[in-house]
């Protein structure tokens, strides 16, 4: 039997950003999905040449563009693959998603880009069945992390800085 070679699998790399706002969390209906389903968050598929710029910075550029926002730190929260993308041009696509929290800025979003986009309460979005499973593990993973962040650290015990006292 002949050996075929096969082509390698072609894949794209997706960047999005799960903004936090006061329980809510921004959700966006662009014009041409990035993502599965009708709504998505704010993102790019990346096409920089790799080690050009790190992901964050195209990320904060496209919040920018796409919904007028400034954004705090990034933080991956979640990561999904999905299969045969409508343009054709990879067989999948790793998305990652970086939680982070409101800083600036008024939500206008760029018509051009997007038909719509608002601040949705957590609760709503982890009902079941009311969101992707990808966002609601990526709600679950940043809220949990911003818990531990903000839990006090207790202080360590005052030691003696290893003065004994002899006798």
């Amino acid at each position: 039997m002949p050996i075929t070679q096969q082509t390698p699998m072609a894949y794209q790399v997706g960047a999005f950003a799960l903004i936090h706002h006061q329980g809510a969390y921004l959700i966006t209906r662009p014009r041409a999905p990035l993502q599965p389903g009708a709504q998505g968050l704010p993102g790019l598929i990346l096409a920089a040449d790799p080690g050009s710029n790190p992901v964050e910075l195209h990320l904060r550029r496209v919040i920018r563009e796409q919904v007028k926002l400034v954004v705090s730190d990034l933080r991956l929260v979640g990561s999904y693959v999905a299969r045969g993308v409508p343009e054709g041009h990879a067989d999948a696509r790793l998305h990652l998603i970086f939680g982070t929290e409101y800083s600036a800025g008024i939500l206008d979003p760029d018509a051009t880009q997007l038909s719509a986009a608002e601040w949705i309460p957590g609760p709503e979005l982890l009902d079941p069945g009311s969101a992707p499973d990808w966002l609601q593990s990526a709600i679950r993973e940043y809220e949990t992390a911003a818990q531990t962040a903000a839990a006090p650290v207790a202080a360590p015990p005052r030691s003696r800085l290893g003065f004994i006292r002899r006798r």
